[in-house]
């Protein structure tokens, strides 16, 4: 009886981070440079009818198929000046720490769970033009969200409606513009039905990026459930050609949520002075006890391009030691050709 508690325990547990890590990625969403002090949001959304918001901007309900659910958002510019406001839809892509409502839908891995398709979103003169609606001063204006399931799905669909404002531009001659946006997101949890996570979390995309001086291991993973979950969690370790432990560490429990049928980029230190070569790299996670191997391999090619970019990084030693005994040989062999072309030579 203890146990079964217990377990019930961790379950709410676990689910209270889930939607507290959503919530995070929905109120705090802003890109995709933070606005300075100086810029202010001046735009306030309310989205009606109530009937399916179980926190303030997220709604969850269970959609029939092909069936019309309505709603309104009324957008308030507090301002002084008339805004053009951007409003589209958006699908929910897991980050290291928290989850983002994008237009972009490249890291989607099953296009019927892009929330965009179940989504219309219109004005009292029909679809908006550009995207965009335009708010006068102290005035409200009003949108129509339109969502239709049209194709049977298991699972869940996690998306958004954005609404954005640019606060401010920045123009550079010898670098790239800036541009402070502010965003607000309405948050649609559609629940098909509650299934557990059954598929494998795999991993893929390897790759040593150099960044500030150091050098870092990005992968994605991907959830193959279309069920919010969590990442693998355990210890981890990646080892490079030569038996070498290159990055080494803790993956906490349910510490990265991870968005059904999509794939989450993240990425991991080296370990001071870990040597970079080519070949065949491991990376091991330890999940409930049981090693998990994923193979990858990292060229010859890739590793010349990273050389250039690190500039004499002091944390990693880039390398091609695994090439020296070829090149001892051919030169020992050149050499070989060399003293006995003399020799024949001497004797003629």
């Amino acid at each position: 009886m203890t146990k079964n508690s217990q377990a019930k325990e961790y379950k709410l547990v676990d689910f209270c981070s889930l939607i507290f890590v959503l919530l995070m990625g929905c109120f705090f969403y802003i890109q995709p440079v933070e606005a300075s002090e100086e810029d202010t949001a001046s735009i306030l959304v309310d989205v009606q009818p109530k009937e399916y918001e179980i926190r303030d901007s997220y709604l969850q309900f269970t959609p029939e198929l092909n069936k019309n659910y309505e709603f309104t958002a009324t957008i308030t510019n507090i301002g002084d000046k008339d805004l053009d406001v951007t409003v589209y839809p958006s699908v929910a892509i897991s980050t290291m720490g928290s989850v983002t409502y994008v237009e972009n839908t490249e890291n989607l891995l099953d296009e019927k769970y892009d929330f965009s398709k179940y989504v219309k979103i219109t004005d009292a003169n029909g679809e908006l033009e550009d995207g965009k609606i335009k708010v006068e001063a102290k005035q409200s204006e009003t949108i129509a969200i339109l969502i239709n399931v049209t194709e049977e799905l298991n699972g869940e669909v996690l998306g958004g409606v954005n609404f954005s404002q640019t606060l401010s531009e920045e123009s550079h001659e010898d670098a790239v513009d800036i541009v402070h946006v502010y965003e607000k997101v309405i948050l649609f949890h559609l629940k098909m039905d509650e299934i557990e996570a059954e598929k494998e979390q795999t991993y893929d995309e390897f790759e040593f990026v150099s960044s500030q001086d150091a050098i870092r291991l990005d992968y994605y993973i991907a959830n193959n459930d279309p069920a919010v979950t969590f990442a693998e969690s355990g210890s981890y370790k990646v080892i490079n050609p030569n038996g070498d432990i290159i990055s080494e560490g803790e993956i906490e429990e349910s510490s990265i949520a991870l968005t059904p049928m999509t794939k989450t980029k993240l990425n991991l230190p080296l370990v001071r002075d870990a040597e970079l070569v080519s070949g065949e790299y491991q990376f091991i996670i330890t999940v409930d006890g049981k090693e998990k191997i994923t193979r990858f391999s990292y060229t010859k090619e890739a590793l010349e391009q990273l050389i250039e970019q690190t500039n004499g990084s002091n944390h990693v030693v880039v390398n091609q030691t695994n090439n020296i005994w070829v090149i001892g040989l051919l030169i020992i062999f050149s050499t070989l050709l060399i003293v006995i072309s003399v020799i024949l030579y001497l004797k003629s």
